[in-house]
């Protein structure tokens, strides 16, 4: 079995070896594991799916806080060759049965927590109403953890795990992973950002996102300990920090959240040697702080898509350089290319269609064949992102598709706007989007977050755009808000800006004074 790219016969290298079996493996609120123990209650719960009358290829949906459970059931369903499925819990009970309508599962395994969300999916629920307990594993597990196993290992190229999109355009998709692309994925993240036996990873993230690979799977492949919270909360993070928690990841709002905490100055924070951030554009102030308040730490930032997991980023030597925006160059093994309506590579500079191709992109949507073939090409997966590259390679992410703004005839890409906004010292978050308009068809809109005790006001920040931004990339208008909301991925919530930004405008919404209009017809 040792030599089958899976994740759970990895993990068996590491939990039967003479030197990793009695490291911990995990830690959460109510108990811990080592890899050794990790491996037996994977394998325990493989043999209990198989009993309780699942088969190869089923697709299992899991409904849980992050936890050890929680890991546990998911490994053990790519143990017994089924398709894990972590489902998004802050769906309603009919935005999750439209979703695993497509998936059609055959059982949801639910936490106490969960088992209403699960029961109004339809399907055959099995609940753990141990899971979060103060108990050894194998209560936590059950009634799934069984005696027996190891399972035969499942073939490499069949299905493993399903991950949802974000679903911000409507039903999510289920982006699927065979069992060789889940390892060729997490190899990647474990070397690509290089991590240590002695890593102790603080994850604090949901787990049907992409982060469940990159921030808790990977550094379990690489022989490191991972602490995982049920969910954010800067007191609770920083208390990790201060235990001994020594590599972060997460979106920049979170390490805002983190730094602007009464506990952050007291926390000891010399401890943390790794950073990664991704999810959102971030500002120079923002970096620059990190690099002052985290001084032992290397600081990355990421880029990648569910589609196909890591497959961009700069490293530290950027930041120390200045080098802040864009995100960055391709990882090894990554094909990035930047194309034009014809298919062509455009010039340096130029906008086009992001293709992205690498050995662990994910092979489709599950049950969705027509979509897969829009997006998964031959030539690579079109995500819909537009982009551009420098003539050393850097690439630069201006919007999406769908997101772009067609003012005056004019296309304006959100996020290139968002980053020039970034950099006003007034600014301390953005969101771009339009608006219908008489005039120009769209106006180009900002919402944005103020600098404590700061006022920024349109004209000014018009003015600040004017060296960057073409004059139709401009906005028109401006929304002072208190935060920007995020999606569950924690992305910026562009779609509900933008709607509570229409209802405003439209009179249907709240009061309009936390708007700064702009003459309809003032210059471009």
């Amino acid at each position: 079995m040792a030599d089958v790219l899976t994740l759970p016969n990895w993990l068996r290298t590491l939990g039967t070896g003479p030197h990793g079996a009695h490291r911990r493996a995990l830690r959460d609120d109510c108990g811990e594991v080592t890899f050794a123990e990790l491996v037996e209650a994977m394998d325990a719960v493989a043999v209990g799916l198989r009993r309780a009358g699942l088969h190869t290829g089923d697709r299992v949906v899991t409904a849980m806080e992050p936890s050890i459970p929680h890991t546990v059931v998911i490994l053990g369903a790519l143990a017994a060759g089924l398709v894990a499925a972590p489902l998004n819990d802050r769906l309603t009970g009919p935005e999750a049965r439209a979703y695993l309508a497509t998936l059609r599962p055959s059982a949801v395994i639910a936490d106490t927590a969960h088992a209403s969300l699960a029961q109004e999916t339809g399907c055959r629920v099995i609940e753990l109403p141990a899971a979060a307990d103060h108990l050894p594993v194998a209560d936590r597990t059950a009634p799934l953890a069984s005696r027996g196993g190891p399972l035969a290992p499942p073939a490499e190229d069949s299905p493993a795990i399903v991950f949802a999109t974000g679903g911000t355009t409507g039903v999510p998709k289920g982006v699927c992973h065979t069992h060789r692309s889940l390892w060729l994925w997490l190899n990647t993240c474990a070397h690509g950002n290089p991590r240590t036996v002695t890593d102790v990873e603080l994850f604090f993230s949901p787990f049907f996102h992409i982060t469940l690979g990159t921030n808790l799977l990977a550094p379990l492949f690489a022989g490191g300990e991972v602490w995982i919270q049920r969910r954010f909360d800067a007191g609770s993070a920083l208390a990790a920090i201060d235990r001994g928690a020594s590599r972060l990841m997460g979106a920049p709002t979170m390490f805002t959240a983190l730094r602007g905490h009464p506990a952050f100055a007291t926390t000891r924070r010399e401890n943390v040697r790794a950073i990664r951030f991704g999810s959102a554009p971030s500002t120079d102030g923002f970096v620059r702080g990190l690099l002052r308040d985290f001084p032992n730490a290397r600081i990355r930032a990421g880029f990648g898509a569910t589609e196909f997991g890591s497959v961009m980023g700069f490293d530290h030597e950027d930041l120390l350089a200045d080098r802040f925006t864009g995100v960055g160059r391709p990882l090894p093994g990554a094909i990035v290319r930047i194309l034009d309506e014809e298919g062509r590579d455009v010039p340096a500079g130029v906008v086009g269609d992001l293709v992205v191709a690498c050995p662990w992109q994910a092979q489709g949507y599950y049950g969705l064949p027509e979509e897969t073939a829009e997006t998964f090409r031959a030539d690579g997966v079109h995500i819909g992102d537009r982009a551009a590259r420098s003539e050393d390679g850097w690439v630069f992410i201006v919007g999406r598709t769908k997101e772009v703004i067609i003012s005056g005839g004019e296309n304006v890409y959100p996020r290139e706007v968002e980053e020039v906004l970034l950099r006003h010292p007034g600014v301390a978050d953005a969101v771009v989007y339009g608006l219908p308009d008489e005039h120009w068809g769209e106006r180009v809109e900002a919402g944005i977050v103020t600098v404590r005790g700061t006022t920024v006001d349109l004209a000014q920040l018009r003015a600040f755009c004017r060296a960057d931004l073409a004059g139709y990339k401009i906005p028109k208008r401006l929304r002072r808000l208190d935060a920007i909301p995020l999606t569950p991925n924690n992305k910026p919530d562009r779609r509900r800006v933008r709607t509570e930004a229409l209802a405003e405008a439209t009179g249907t919404g709240a009061e309009a004074s936390r708007v700064a209009p702009g003459p309809p017809t003032e210059p471009r």
